[in-house]
């Protein structure tokens, strides 16, 4: 891997003005080497101490803590929190999406059957579920975790009360993205006051009674609920067959009207609207969110899964960005001729189209392609 590490370091020493990270001195650091090696419990003074390290050890994954220490270096046990930031992770790996793995390829490990796209729990042949599999990366999985950010942000800002200011969006480097509350009361909340929130913005256990009002003899819905809302339109989608009155009266909740409502159809509205909320609800990793102790990617670091940059965006940034084109942090030079192991799909990387490969092929690709093949661990290098 020491092509790779030269790419790795050559990035480093251009890009170590970039990086940033707050509160440097109470945060926990960690890193990854090229041959596995992990540090851990490590301290900086500053900033500048911080960048210093990673020009001078260009680690293949670097990550910080999102809690506060008073003891930063101590063991877990004794770090002694301060606060901590409010994680959510979204991650298009757990979606199970056809689209998006469609070149992906999974292979049982006990018998050894492959094939592409989403992996079968257990091997179709023996029964195994020993199952290993080589995820891609494609625009699709972008696509589909952005959806996730925009319900997440909805959520926090309009339900739960947090600042757009408080609110920062992060590519991960690989196959999604982190929203994080860095500011407020989210961030003083006990663990299981995150799972609860987790669990809120997802949907589970959404209870739409308060929102019911009733005037004059007719219901509408507090809208002012973004799962509600998200609920309403998940109702009205071909996705959910409606008889035409209920559909009727769900419009016009949507856009904030008065219906008549019976008991009993009252009822399965209820019911109806708990399910949409779950079914609706933003796909994110409840476990990272309750985890005050977790480590998460140092911005404008490199991903060692892909050679992209994990990228701090605005707002309005996510919306747009490409990181096939906005996160490409490897130079094009020293090229890097290598050698295809398994199926390489055509993909696009900085505007420049490269592939289809297949295994056995050799071909000569810029620093960035080559790695981004290699961390995927489709191809091999073959320079020395």
């Amino acid at each position: 891997m020491r092509e790779l590490e030269k790419l790795f370091a050559r990035y480093y020493r251009g890009m170590a003005s970039t990086i940033y990270v707050s509160d440097v001195p109470l945060r926990e650091f960690m890193f990854r080497d090229f041959e596995g090696k992990v540090r851990r419990h490590m301290s900086f003074r500053d900033l500048s101490e911080l960048r210093k390290y990673l020009v001078d050890n260009p680690p293949m994954h670097a990550y910080y803590s999102v809690s506060l220490y008073r003891n930063p270096t101590a063991p877990m046990v004794e770090k002694e929190p301060i606060r901590a930031e409010l994680l959510f992770d979204i991650d298009s790996t757990d979606f199970k999406d056809e689209e998006c793995e469609r070149e992906s390829i999974w292979r049982c490990k006990n018998c050894g059957l492959s094939g592409k796209g989403i992996p079968p729990d257990k091997c179709p042949k023996c029964g195994s579920g020993r199952m290993e599999v080589n995820h891609w990366l494609n625009e699709r999985c972008i696509s589909l975790t952005k959806e996730e950010v925009g319900k997440l942000i909805g959520v926090l800002s309009e339900d739960l009360g947090a600042s757009l200011d408080e609110i920062a969006v992060s590519y991960t480097g690989n196959r999604g993205f982190h929203v994080r509350v860095s500011e407020g009361k989210l961030t003083t909340l006990s663990k299981e006051g995150r799972r609860e929130v987790a669990f809120y913005a997802m949907g589970r256990g959404f209870d739409p009674t308060p929102l019911f009002i009733v005037e004059k003899g007719l219901v509408k819905l507090d809208l002012r609920s973004s799962i509600a809302r998200r609920a309403l339109e998940h109702l009205l989608s071909a996705q959910v067959k409606l008889t035409p009155s209920l559909r009727e009266k769900v419009l016009l909740l949507s856009k904030g009207m008065g219906v008549r409502l019976g008991s009993r159809e009252r009822k399965y509205l209820l019911n109806l609207l708990k399910e949409s909320a779950q079914r609706s609800g933003a796909r994110i990793d409840w476990m990272v969110t309750m985890d005050t102790g977790r480590l998460t990617r140092i911005p404008n670091s490199i991903h060692g899964k892909t050679g992209f940059r994990a990228l701090r965006l605005s707002l309005d940034e996510y919306g747009v960005f490409n990181p096939f084109k906005d996160a490409v942090g490897l130079p094009s030079e020293p090229e890097i001729k290598v050698r295809v192991k398994m199926p390489v799909p055509a993909f696009r990387l900085r505007d420049e189209a490269f592939g289809p490969y297949s295994p056995g092929e050799e071909v000569q690709l810029p620093g960035f392609a080559a790695a981004f093949v290699i961390l995927r661990g489709r191809a091999e290098p073959l320079n020395h």
